[in-house]
């Protein structure tokens, strides 16, 4: 892997690390997350960042389908010492907004942003389009923007 390479925090494709090669707790750090109403959606946004300067190699749309696989082929995947780790400290209630998004055919950009104000940039860039939600995890706080 390169060094400018980035490791997504989510997402099960053969170009991600196997659920066992992950960190035993969940603690993405510069990422941020727009849920959108469906994969076309999330796609136009990709497209507007990638018009605003942001590189293609930090953008990535998961549809509500891959979401929802992804995340039964990490629960089947992980080690023990990952589902005893997540049992303390994963947290129900996020897991339960990004997987009931996904239920309902939202999709999801993820967005590798390098500090506060890139996230913020990204934000701004994506104001004209639906996002329902961003959740920005920065490198000393997550932070949620509920849109509807």
């Amino acid at each position: 892997m390169s060094e400018d390479e980035v490791v997504w925090p989510t997402g099960m494709s053969d170009q991600d690390p196997a659920a066992r090669a992950r960190p035993l707790v969940f603690n993405p750090q510069g990422f941020l997350v727009a849920i959108l109403e469906d994969a076309e959606q999330a796609e136009r946004a990709r497209a507007a960042l990638a018009a605003a300067g942001f590189a293609e190699g930090d953008l990535r749309v998961y549809t509500s389908q891959q979401i929802l696989d992804s995340w039964e082929r990490f629960q089947a995947e992980r080690s023990l010492p990952q589902r005893v780790a997540g049992a303390v400290t994963d947290d129900p209630e996020t897991i339960e907004q990004y997987f009931g998004y996904a239920r309902q055919g939202r999709a999801a950009l993820w967005v590798h942003v390098s500090d506060d104000a890139d996230a913020k940039r990204a934000v701004r860039a994506l104001a004209d389009h639906q996002v329902l939600h961003f959740r920005h995890y920065g490198h000393d706080s997550q932070q949620d923007i509920h849109i509807r």
